[in-house]
């Protein structure tokens, strides 16, 4: 049990010091965020106008942006830099794979949970839901980009994952979360406060998503056993 704690305490210094090293080394990547915020502001302006269609590009919106975060990552934990070529293609790269998992999602919201909010205890059941869905397919976003799985074998193969590794898997992500929280809730006062607020937000989102992306693959298809080996051999 300690020999254990030393060698997963060691991945989480490495993901880590790794994590940190790879953010500033690719810090122009904060700007994607402004770049998000202005494309889903121009496509919600123009979503109002459009009714339900408006809802539909806008959802494809979502996706586009989500996706091309999820590209811009994956290029920094594959080879170590992101370059401009590659934020001009991060939009379609994954746009399918995140519109198919929204989807998913609002089939959920649409009618599953409609259903259980008649019932007395409905919300508190919801609740327990949404809880067990977000503990369950937490990999999902690494799988996308690390794995390229369909959307059945994406929600199959996170709770597999987070089956096998979740007593490491969460405590350095919800450490990251709260940290995500913080900057996003800490008072700031007036434009440019609130411009460097959001720099540092995407500059520490880009960390968290890449010391995850780190993580992931120290654990996917490894074993405890097999760290602690990898660990003793120096690697």
């Amino acid at each position: 049990m300690v020999e254990s704690l030393v060698v997963t305490l060691d991945m989480y210094r490495r993901a880590f010091a790794r994590g940190a090293a790879l953010a500033v080394k690719n810090w122009p990547v904060l700007g994607s965020l402004f770049v998000y915020i202005a494309v889903l502001r121009l496509g919600g302006s123009l979503a109002v106008m459009l009714g339900i269609v408006g809802g539909f590009l806008m959802s494809l919106v979502l996706a586009a942006c989500g996706g091309s975060l999820l590209y811009l990552v994956e290029m920094i934990v594959r080879t170590g830099r992101v370059t401009l070529e590659d934020f001009s293609h991060s939009f379609r790269a994954y746009l399918w794979d995140v519109v198919g998992v929204n989807f998913a999602i609002w089939i959920f919201m649409q009618i599953a949970a409609p259903l259980l909010l008649q019932s007395p205890q409905g919300a508190t059941i919801l609740r327990c839901i949404v809880l067990v869905a977000f503990v369950l397919f937490n990999a999902v976003p690494e799988l996308i980009y690390l794995g390229h799985y369909s959307l059945i074998a994406l929600f199959s193969t996170s709770y597999q994952f987070i089956a096998s590794n979740w007593i490491e898997w969460f405590p350095p992500n919800l450490l990251l979360m709260v940290g995500l929280a913080m900057l996003w809730l800490y008072p700031v006062h007036g434009p440019a406060a609130r411009i460097g607020q959001l720099a540092a937000l995407s500059l520490f989102l880009y960390f968290t998503m890449i010391v995850r992306g780190l993580l992931f693959m120290d654990l996917d298809g490894s074993t405890r056993r097999s760290r602690i080996f990898r660990h003793k051999m120096g690697r």
